[in-house]
């Protein structure tokens, strides 16, 4: 058969599953035959692996109407690259998931790399902090006072790295 010849199939079904198709179409704006076309598609040319149908998880169903123009542009879109309308929107969803997952990833990896930079300290301040520790005191917690007269057991000296150091 060539590509866009038409045949006809003609099948009597339970009234209650016409009811039950007919509504379906009516909520999915679609035609009889698209239907038919897509199940039929569907069973003899199923779209998962073996491995897939054994695993198969809990399936839910996201139902949404939209403007007809919409739809046909979607369904002519649907017949040129031979998808069906569920593979279509699991793969815009699975592809916006992933680009959220990754956007959200390199802001929390800038983020985490601005703190990083903002908790280096410079080597003055170490060195600073360092002559603190030593001593048991930050220079936040004690105000040194300075006394004009030396004690005996107090010289000044002259520290090479960090200039006038008050030695005990």
């Amino acid at each position: 058969m060539r590509d866009g010849e038409k045949k006809g199939i003609t099948v009597r079904i339970d009234a209650g599953l016409h009811a039950e198709v007919s509504q379906y179409l009516k909520d999915h704006w679609m035609t009889m035959a698209e239907f038919v076309t897509l199940a039929l598609d569907d069973e003899l040319h199923p779209k998962m692996n073996q491995k897939e149908g054994q695993n198969m998880e809990k399936m839910r169903t996201l139902a949404f109407q939209v403007p007809e123009d919409l739809f046909q542009k979607i369904k002519d879109y649907l017949h040129r690259n031979g998808m069906s309308q569920k593979e279509f929107v699991v793969g815009l969803i699975e592809r916006e998931i992933e680009r959220d997952l990754t956007e959200r990833e390199a802001h929390r990896e800038a983020f985490e790399g601005a703190d990083r930079q903002d908790e280096e300290v410079p080597a003055w301040q170490e060195e600073n902090a360092a002559v603190g520790d030593c001593e048991g005191v930050s220079d936040e917690d004690e105000e040194i006072e300075e006394d004009d007269t030396e004690s005996e057991d107090e010289e000044e000296t002259e520290d090479e790295d960090m200039g006038p150091v008050m030695r005990m």
